[in-house]
């Protein structure tokens, strides 16, 4: 929309609030979702004249906001196309069969959203859906400002009635630019401070729900089915988002599965570690664990061999669920880990605490990270050792033969904003045995993995 149109529009509905019959002014907002251009019309309640409010017409996708008064009434006027033609596309396309089409609508007292329609019908947006809560407080701020600095322009029109359209324009902008540059200040405090008081609250969440041994795994949005190879799966999506999914898939790992790749990694394990945050890693007094990386033999995938089938049917899945399309080149080895429970009276039991598996700051995706996780439960501690998703309110108990995974990348290239940040619950009584296979985008025979640090940098190009 270009500087001229705002003028004209401005200086418009200045002109029609001197024709008012109610001291209200809604704020109502046209859209044209109708696929064509339309004109629309204020009607003179005096004269009952067409009085033009979108010089040029209004593109499809367009958003027109004009604050009105209660009662009065707009025209809204489909616009042929250079043919003279109305309702391209149909079977009456043609300037002798049909009129373009119309439409009216009478302002009430709401702040109300008029979708304009493919057949120039018009619907009023439902003013009780949540989406359009959020939008109307944003509005309500919005209008705040467009409310005094449009009462500054009309004084000022007043006291100089040769103001041109651009003279207007800048008006108004001098007098919302300090408004709007405040409002954002207080918006940012305001940020901060519920991502403060969100992360106080989500530990308080995973303190409570850690301590609670008989609380079950959240209750999923839905349940659905997953087949592979002629074997259904029960899935139960705990969260379904763009950039964060997190599942849980019934009887993903049989035991023989298991069986072979704890015995796979017995020669090797050892204490885990963490990421430092440097690009390395370090051991965590609070994590006790022990681990070893299982490669997966690939070569013996069609003699049936027990970690290359459940490491097609992990990556199987994971490309069903967030349609990454990774394949097996270059990616990590499948990780054994193993937790022991010392009584609950330990006074430092074995635990993970709250972590990111890859990126999870909300920016845009770093070439070669983690963007996938699945958690194989082979064996479930008879108390703790959940898997808790702090910020989305999610509690997984471990089940043998279970799996929970999530993705953490969004089809736009932004990751996820910290919804997938987890931990395991302290392992109090018993042993907690899993695999995890996490995934990455951007590895390939010839760029592996562990070509990179754990900020994703490439090996040897961290001085370039």
């Amino acid at each position: 929309m270009n500087r001229f149109f705002i003028g004209i529009v401005v200086v418009s509905s200045m002109i029609n609030n001197s024709y008012a019959t109610s001291s209200h002014r809604p704020i109502i907002r046209f859209k044209n979702d109708s696929g064509r251009k339309t004109e629309i019309f204020w009607i003179d309640p005096s004269s009952g004249d067409l009085v033009l409010q979108t010089p040029g017409a209004m593109s499809s996708g367009e958003t027109l906001i004009l604050d009105s008064y209660v009662n009065h009434t707009f025209f809204i006027r489909e616009v042929p196309d250079r043919t003279g033609t109305c309702n391209a596309g149909t079977s009456i396309a043609a300037p002798t069969l049909a009129p373009c089409k119309t439409a009216f609508i009478k302002v009430n007292d709401h702040d109300d959203v008029f979708h304009i329609l493919e057949d120039i019908t018009v619907k009023v947006e439902d003013r009780n859906d949540n989406d359009s809560k959020v939008d109307s407080k944003v509005q309500d701020i919005t209008d705040s400002i467009s409310s005094k600095c449009h009462a500054h322009v009309i004084q000022q029109l007043r006291s100089n009635k040769n103001m041109s359209p651009s003279d207007i324009i800048d008006a108004y902008a001098a007098c919302a630019q300090p408004l709007v540059a405040n409002q954002i200040e207080e918006s940012n405090k305001e940020i901060h401070e519920q991502a403060s008081f969100r992360t106080e609250i989500a530990r308080d969440w995973e303190d409570y729900t850690c301590a609670d041994f008989d609380l079950p795994t959240t209750t999923p949005k839905r349940k659905q089915t997953w087949n592979y190879q002629g074997k259904e799966h029960e899935v139960g999506v705990l969260l379904d988002r763009d950039a964060a999914k997190v599942h849980y898939v019934k009887n993903f790992i049989t035991p023989e599965e298991c069986a072979a790749i704890e015995a796979a990694a017995a020669p090797k394990l050892h204490a885990a570690t963490v990421a430092d945050g440097a690009g390395g890693s370090h051991l965590q007094k609070s994590r006790k664990a022990l681990q070893a990386g299982v490669h997966v033999p690939w070569d013996k995938e069609e003699d049936g061999d027990p970690i290359a089938a459940v490491s097609r049917r992990l990556y199987t899945y994971i490309n069903d669920a967030t349609g990454y399309n990774i394949q097996e080149d270059g990616q990590e080895d499948l990780m054994s880990i193993q937790y022991f429970g010392r009584g609950l009276d330990d006074p430092e039991p074995d635990r993970y605490k709250p972590h990111c598996d890859g990126q999870c700051d909300g920016l845009k995706f770093q070439n070669a990270g983690r963007v996938a996780t699945m958690v194989m439960y082979c064996e479930a501690p008879s108390k703790g050792g959940a898997t808790n998703f702090r910020n989305a309110g999610i509690h997984v108990v471990p089940e043998v033969g279970t799996a929970a995974f999530f993705s953490y990348l969004g089809s736009d290239g932004i990751t996820d904003d910290r919804l997938t940040e987890h931990s395991c619950c302290p392992v109090l009584e018993g042993q907690k045995k899993i695999a995890v296979q996490w995934l990455r985008l951007g590895v390939d025979e010839e760029n592996p993995w562990n070509s990179f640090n754990t900020l994703n940098v490439k090996i040897g190009s961290e001085e370039l």
